[in-house]
């Protein structure tokens, strides 16, 4: 609308890494006019087609956004600095909650980005435009908001924490001195917040139960891209600690593959933790927002490493695969469901596939798609059913420019032949000219 009006032509997209692909997939789906696009390695164009209204869109990480070197009078921030020269008309800050800490590096440096840019063009609210988005503004108290908010505009909380804390926080005493025990003036914190800010529930949205996809890009580091590499044309590579891996025939050639993409070979060496990082990554954020997760992967391997990276993050996690006892599983399952605070699964494929309820969770991750899908089907739907209240989505973590991209083809494909089988079932039988015997 702002851009239809003639008022911004640059916007600066700014979050954490894994949500960078997401934006590049939404704006492709929901976005009315072509976009120009950049960030710090490469420009590409989406939505060509369509009109174009001069739309510019960089995007930037906030882990790029805090990097910084000493200078003479304190600090620079290079990529900020590329921002602040560009002179972007709205800035989106997504997963805002990142920048919750006042005194952290991020906040700050991008608090006093926005003030220079409005200082230089003489606003005060804008612009450039701020636009804070997030599930969860203050996962552990009002004072989170004040950051956020100080961003946004200085003028609703003002620009100093001390002012904050003296007016709205009350600590404890002795060794609870550093912990908030109360607030006070909620309703005037409210008041203010309401005044510059907008919810929707699932329900109100009317998501309820519904289903979203949507996909996390790694590149593969080179150590191990030369192994893929190598792997794919010789059938045979070793890896940076001598061992080596090798394939008596394409078909295993394609598992060894697989699992190079997924960071872990059969015997548990790691090659690269990439999908790892990018799992955690996602999951504290799902965490912070107090939702449940459950994490499906082909390989024992990669079961026992995400489950691990789980644990680490904070998530009570059961680990589930083939051998686990009926008893453990189960149990597993029930406390899942049952839990008011949130957990965590991880299962292999196959294990997590049938004859289980998962309504209580709505984020699934795709840590390695298998090739199955009947499987990755039933997997999609261990979450969905009458009891499923909140939208759900899939998440895959895909390694560039690897067997991850035909794998998903595949199973794409796959979903087609069956939604037009449930669409028509004797059509789909017939319109080939194979005789129905054949196909049964």
């Amino acid at each position: 609308m702002l851009a239809q009006a003639g008022r911004i032509e640059r916007v600066l997209v700014m979050g954490p890494l894994r949500s960078l692909d997401v934006w590049d997939q939404q704006i492709r789906k929901h976005f009315p006019f072509q976009v120009a696009c950049e960030d710090d390695e490469s420009e590409w164009i989406l939505n060509r087609s369509l009109p174009s209204l001069g739309i510019q869109f960089y995007f930037l990480n906030y882990e790029k956004a805090r990097s910084r070197h000493r200078v003479r009078r304190g600090w620079r921030y290079p990529y900020l600095a590329a921002v602040e020269e560009w002179d972007p008309d709205f800035i989106a800050l997504d997963e805002s909650h990142r920048l919750k800490r006042a005194g952290g590096v991020t906040a700050q440096a991008t608090w006093r980005m926005v003030r220079r840019l409005r200082k230089r063009r003489g606003h005060v609210g804008g612009p450039p435009y701020v636009c804070e988005l997030s599930g969860t503004p203050n996962p552990k108290g009002w004072i989170d908001l004040f950051a956020q908010f100080r961003i946004m505009d200085e003028s609703i909380f003002g620009t100093d924490k001390a002012s904050f804390e003296e007016d709205h926080v009350i600590y404890g005493r002795g060794p609870m001195k550093y912990s908030v025990v109360k607030y006070r003036g909620v309703k005037d914190i409210l008041r203010k917040v309401n005044a510059h800010s907008m919810t929707c529930t699932a329900e109100e949205a009317g998501l309820a139960g519904k289903q979203f996809w949507q996909d996390l890009h790694v590149t593969l580091p080179s150590k191990a891209r030369r192994a893929y590499e190598e792997m794919a044309e010789e059938f045979i590579t070793q890896l940076e600690d001598g061992v080596t891996v090798s394939a008596a025939n394409p078909a295993v050639k394609r598992l060894r593959l697989l699992q190079i993409t997924g960071g872990f070979i059969s015997y548990g060496d790691v090659i690269h933790r990439e999908k790892v990082k990018a799992l955690s990554d996602y999951c504290s954020d799902l965490l912070a927002q107090g939702d449940p997760v459950i994490v499906y992967c082909r390989y024992l391997a990669e079961l026992s490493a995400v489950a691990g990276a789980l644990d680490r993050l904070g998530y009570p996690t059961d680990e589930l695969h083939g051998k686990t006892p009926r008893n453990t599983f189960n149990l597993a399952i029930r406390q899942f469901q049952r839990s008011k605070k949130p957990r965590a699964l991880a299962f292999q494929v196959q294990t997590g596939s049938l004859s289980i309820e998962l309504s209580a969770g709505a984020e699934v991750v795709i840590y390695s798609p298998p090739d199955g899908w009947e499987n990755y089907y039933q997997c999609l739907l261990r979450v969905m059913g009458p009891n499923q209240k909140k939208p759900v989505r899939y998440t895959h973590i895909l390694a560039r420019n690897t067997l991850d991209a035909a794998v998903m083809a595949s199973l794409a494909n796959k979903e087609n032949w069956h939604r037009t089988l449930l669409k028509d079932p004797k059509r789909f039988l017939y319109s080939y000219g194979v005789d129905p015997v054949d196909v049964l």
